[in-house]
């Protein structure tokens, strides 16, 4: 899988949790505008008629924001961004999906911790959800590969043996888990010092995650 193509699945793949985290958290208008924004980049890795579509139903969804009907505008925005990688993706690759997933939801959980920086009376309940998502995902992968559901070969790293792999990926998707763990624990605090921690553990959540599903899916 090369980059582009790992960064086109990652900012489809946000899309619905800004969603969730707009139906769950109500952030103010500003946060979807932000997180569209950088979901959008995905015209400039495939530009095509899809894209092109899915870009216009982000900025109708955007328009129409105060209505009941945005959820069917980003439904059909991520629709379309879907389709132009349906039919590249191999279908002994469309495993590679579910670490990408993981990426996307931790992205998505920092994104709201930081807004949540700026705008302190939002609903912290979406962001706990998010949280335990991230943690059970990443408890999930570390057993999948522990299991061998995922087969991963040395052949890239050539300075480490497949069991010794597996090992440290299955570490990484731990320790990613843990982070998670941490920073839903720390969205339990009452205090504005809570989400603050919550955030920079979604940081470092979001470097071990990028670490562990990048190894494994180079290793596949």
């Amino acid at each position: 899988m090369q980059l582009s193509e790992f960064t086109y699945i990652f900012l489809t793949l946000c899309i619905p949790f800004l969603y969730y985290i707009v139906e769950s958290t109500i952030p103010k208008k500003g946060f979807s505008i932000l997180f569209g924004s950088i979901i959008s980049l995905n015209i400039f890795i495939k530009v095509n008629n899809f894209t092109l579509f899915g870009l216009f139903f982000i900025l109708f969804f955007l328009y129409k924001y105060d209505k009941k009907e945005r959820i069917y505008y980003l439904f059909l925005s991520f629709i379309l961004f879907c389709v132009p990688i349906l039919g590249q993706i191999e279908i002994n690759n469309i495993k590679n999906v579910i670490p990408i997933l993981l990426i996307s939801s931790v992205f998505s959980s920092m994104m709201i911790g930081h807004w949540f920086l700026v705008d302190p009376t939002i609903n912290r309940d979406g962001m706990k959800k998010i949280a335990k998502f991230s943690m059970y995902l990443s408890l999930g992968l570390s057993l999948l590969v522990f299991t061998n559901f995922y087969e991963s070969s040395s052949d890239f790293f050539n300075l480490l043996d497949n069991e010794l792999l597996n090992n440290v990926i299955v570490f990484l998707f731990i320790s990613a888990g843990l982070l998670s763990y941490g920073s839903f624990k720390s969205l339990q605090e009452k205090s504005y010092t809570g989400v603050m921690a919550s955030t920079g553990l979604s940081y470092l959540s979001l470097i071990v995650s990028l670490g562990a599903s990048g190894t494994l899916i180079l290793s596949l």
